[in-house]
């Protein structure tokens, strides 16, 4: 089933679509962190966008995503965010997106989340 169908499938039931277990490989040839940053910014935008219009898009969830001292666990789709990473960024950025559009931004976490410049 390709993702138009799941969307339309979707949008008939009413129900939040969660973008699932994607990453990419740093084993891919020619690798550069700077993909796997464009990478992750495609799909959040997206999910974003359809957030936005109050469609089915309602988040993501990362293969794999690691907290710093979990390294030694790390498979070629692992990440390990720390605040100078761009990917910490990327996140940062996409949660406080999300917690704009659906009105919770100003939960307590969210709001210390995203009242800080990353």
């Amino acid at each position: 089933m390709d993702a138009i169908s799941h969307r339309r499938r979707d949008e008939g039931a009413q129900k939040p679509v969660l973008f699932t277990e994607f990453g990419l490989s740093n084993m891919n040839k020619d690798y550069e962190p700077s993909q796997r940053e464009r990478f992750y910014r495609t799909i959040f935008d997206v999910v974003y966008k359809s957030a936005k219009r109050r469609k089915a898009g309602a988040g993501t969830l990362v293969w794999q995503l690691f907290m710093e001292g979990m390294e030694g666990f790390n498979d070629e789709f692992g990440i390990v965010p720390h605040e100078q990473d761009p990917m910490y960024r990327l996140m940062v950025e996409q949660s406080c997106r999300l917690g704009r559009v659906t009105g919770r931004r100003e939960e307590r976490k969210l709001r210390k989340l995203c009242g800080h410049r990353h």
